[in-house]
């Protein structure tokens, strides 16, 4: 233990027993066996909720090809990423990104991006049965999170000490989307 933890703890045991000795000092018949209430330890601690639905947003143009053969094969798509996109704050957030993207992994099990390049091809694997056309488009995925700093009171009353405001995080990456039909098709999400 550290001598900070070591004098919370003596300034927590000194408290209860003030209080206990107390309690029994002004306890008459009817209150008699009633302990009291013991304080809460103040302490704080980063909150990050997650905040509506995934949605997604293209990093290039979809492609698709044709399966002539009459069984169903994995055909491999090569796509090109030309529209960058980003992790961002919303308007007023009081954090920096890079410290926003720590808080939501350090929380959830996403491996956040901040940044995507273009110029850069990618690769998905579509299985498409025979006589189908399989598309494939090349996405990121986003969510957004509330990132907030709470506060337990010694009076164990939680409340809000810091609102860091909202982050839109890139949480897959690529994403692709898909689609097989028997004509062109375009793929979703």
């Amino acid at each position: 233990m550290t001598v900070n933890s070591v004098k919370r703890v003596a300034r927590a045991l000194v408290v209860c027993v003030g209080m206990a000795m107390s309690a029994v000092a002004l306890a008459g018949p009817a209150q008699a066996g009633v302990d009291p209430l013991a304080p809460c330890d103040p302490y704080n601690w980063i909150r990050v909720d997650r905040v509506g639905s995934a949605w997604y947003s293209s990093i290039g143009s979809a492609a698709g090809k044709f399966n002539a053969s009459s069984t169903t094969s994995k055909l491999s798509i090569t796509l090109s990423q030309t529209v960058s996109r980003s992790t961002t704050l919303e308007a007023g957030a009081s954090m920096s990104v890079g410290w926003g993207i720590a808080q939501v992994e350090a929380s959830f099990s996403y491996s956040v991006t901040q940044s995507t390049s273009t110029g850069v091809s990618v690769t998905d694997e579509v299985n498409v049965p025979g006589r189908h056309y399989g598309y494939a488009q090349p996405k990121v995925e986003y969510r957004r999170f509330h990132v907030r700093k709470m506060q337990n009171n010694a009076n164990c009353v939680v409340t809000t000490a810091k609102d860091y405001g909202y982050i839109r995080a890139i949480t897959a990456y690529p994403f692709f989307a898909e689609c097989v039909a028997t004509s062109p098709c375009t793929p979703r999400p």
